[in-house]
């Protein structure tokens, strides 16, 4: 039989080995970056305003031009 010396005996009671108890909450609570939350925030709001001002200019008639004539 060859050692093997990758492998280290960790006693676990017969059960797998639990991850560190800081990944956990992290990973299951957050499941976005707050740069990622802002970043979406900041695309749905451009997006509500072109949708706003599309509403408002589909029922004006076409610009006369900057003084209102022809």
């Amino acid at each position: 039989m060859s050692p093997d010396t990758d492998r280290i005996a960790v006693p676990t009671n017969g059960e797998r080995p639990t991850p560190p108890a800081a990944t956990v909450p992290s990973a299951a609570t957050a499941p976005f970056s707050p740069t990622q939350l802002a970043v979406g925030f900041g695309i749905l709001a451009s997006i509500l305003v072109i949708v706003v001002r599309q509403i408002r200019q589909h029922g004006r008639p076409a610009p006369r031009g900057p003084f209102g004539r022809g």
